[in-house]
Parts: C-alpha cells; structure tokens; sequence
C-alpha cells in the first residue's frame, strides 16, 4: 500500500513541485493549504486538499491522522516583516505540526530549512557543521528557532526529524517568489547588480531539490540528520543572469553599484519602511544586497556520499525549463 504523506505548503513554489515529484513516485499525498491563498499551483496534480492553519494547533490533529511521513515546506520565505509574525508562523508553526504530527504517531518530520540560518559573509564550501549564527534577519533567526523546536518534539517522541536546507537560489517552475520577478525586470532593462555581479551563488533547481528531500524523507540513513541540498554548481549572479537573458532573448544587464551605497540605500529604505506605512515592502534591503555581494557557496557532499544523492538537470537545463514555464505563466496572465 503507498505511502501516504503530508506536505505543508502544499500550494507553493516548492511544495507544488514537491507534490507532483511524490504522486509520481507512487505516494499519496495529502496537501495542507492555508485558507485564503492562490490554489492554481496544484492543478492537474492529483491530491487530497485539505485546509488549515499551522499556527492554531488545535486544529491540526485531524489534518495529520493516518500520515506516515510529513514534509513540512508552510513558512512565510521572505526577506521583509515583522519578527512577531515569522515567529508565529515560523518557528511556533513548525512546532505545532510537529506535536501534532508526533501525538498522531507521524514516522518521521521533514524540515525544510534554509541556508539563511547561517551569517552572511564570504561562504566557500559552507556544509552542515557550520555554525547558525545569523543575528540580524528575521527569517534567519525564525528557522533557526524551527530547527531547535523540531528537534526538541523530536527528542520527546519517538518521531524521527530531518532538516533539508535547500541552495542560496532555489529556481524552477512555478517560482514567483525570485524567478519571476527578476524575469520582469530583465525584461525591463531594469536589473541590476552589486559589485559587478561577481558573488557566486549555490543553487537548486527545483526538480533536483525535490528528489533530494524524498530521498532525504525515506532513506533509512537520513533519520535525525540535516542535509544542505544544492546542485553542485555555483555561478556568479552575472553568469546567472546572462545565461537567462539568452533564454529570454533580451540583452544581459550592466547596470551596478557599489556594495556600500547599495547597503546604505536598502538601510534608508528599511527605515522609510519602518516610520511610514508604505505598501509592500522595499525594493531593497540589507538582506538581499548581502545575497547579491557575497560568495555564499554551500556543498551537498553530506547527502550525496550518506544518501546517494545526484542532482539530474544540470543549470542550464533548468534555466531552460523556468523561462518557458514564465513565458507561459506570463500568457496565461499570471500575475505576483
């Protein structure tokens, strides 16, 4: 009888891809949607949905019965908000599955991390030992406090746990959270970078990623362990970006600045955003210029010698395949 799972997050970026890789492999999937959020990434995949809210713990017990395995992807992933709502959702919302899914005699709890618990500085084959000290980023801060949380349910059950943190620059299919927005601005001839573009990056493309937590989420070796999962590639942000342009068939941008005045600017801009109720959220911040200005280069070495993993699309395959899903999400009016 398959296996039956449940993935948090269900309707996003990851957790859609997420979906469709595990109906594939013959799983029965049942997929957790917070009410009130766009559902179009699930289409065609055939799941059970169900509806809920990781952050009102009395009302998950019913939405984890019966589940061996969850895959927990539910988060707010951004750069920008309040500390108080990624604590919320965060770190007390991973808590509240995990009891719940603990209570409810789950197997095993798979955490999807990220790499952004770690300080941002010059990083070259940065892996699992290295230390979590990011004090300054809310969402940083927040997975740390999810990991730790995991962990402890994890320590009073008999509930495995598995943390996955996934590359600097997760790309594929149905990525509106990065992929499409940069797509735009190329095509606007309004993107640009700092320093030149010449900070590499480690980064995932979706399909290899999703691979790497199934295999991360089922192989025996994996209990109680976490696993940094990247392609095994790093560009520079401007070979990136040029070898998107080609896919776009727009011209590569030039435009740059330099690290310090990118950084004082986002610093201003945070402080505007601060004092006065503005929409939406910064076109910079200090976040995304340290992103754009260092080496933040991790390895997988860990999971691909313990679990056997290998990435199968290569970088500019994936490129490929995420310009044709945006120029199509594009045509269908797909808006982010």
């Amino acid at each position: 009888m398959a296996m039956k799972v449940l993935v948090s997050g269900a309707n996003g970026f990851i957790g859609s891809n997420l979906c469709e890789k595990l109906i594939e492999k013959g799983y029965q999937v049942r997929a957790l949607i917070l009410p009130g959020t766009p559902e179009w990434y699930l289409e065609g995949i055939k799941v059970e949905k169900v509806y809920g809210d990781v952050t009102k713990p009395e009302t998950l017990a019913p939405l984890v019965k019966e589940i061996e395995l969850v895959f927990h992807l539910a988060a707010i992933a951004k750069d920008w908000g309040k500390w108080k709502n990624f604590m919320e959702v965060n770190a007390l919302g991973t808590e509240n599955l995990a009891k719940a899914s603990a209570k409810a005699g789950v197997k095993r709890f798979l955490l999807t991390s990220s790499v952004a618990v770690h300080h941002y500085r010059d990083i070259i084959n940065g892996d699992e030992n290295l230390a979590r000290d990011c004090g300054r980023f809310a969402y940083g801060r927040s997975k740390i406090l999810a990991e730790d949380k995991l962990k402890a349910v994890s320590q009073e059950s008999e509930m495995e746990f598995v943390i996955v943190r996934p590359g600097v620059f997760p790309f594929g299919p149905k990525d509106t959270t990065s992929f499409y927005r940069m797509a735009e601005a190329m095509e606007r001839g309004g993107f640009g970078f700092i320093n030149s573009g010449r900070a590499r990056i480690s980064v995932s493309y979706v399909e290899n990623l999703c691979e790497g937590m199934i295999l991360a989420g089922t192989h025996p070796q994996a209990k109680n362990q976490v696993f940094i999962i990247e392609d095994g590639v790093a560009p520079s942000w401007r070979e990136l970006v040029r070898m998107i342009a080609k896919e776009l068939g727009v011209k590569p941008p030039w435009l740059s600045m330099p690290y310090p005045i990118a950084w004082s600017i986002a610093g201003l801009m945070e402080i505007l955003w601060k004092i006065f109720p503005l929409p939406k959220e910064p076109l910079l911040t200090r976040y995304r210029i340290k992103v754009a200005s260092y080496d933040l280069v991790f390895t997988s070495k860990k999971i691909r010698k313990l679990l056997g993993f290998a990435p199968s699309i290569g970088l500019e395959d994936g490129i490929k395949k995420t310009v044709e899903w945006y120029k199509s999400a594009k045509a269908k009016g797909i808006k982010v």
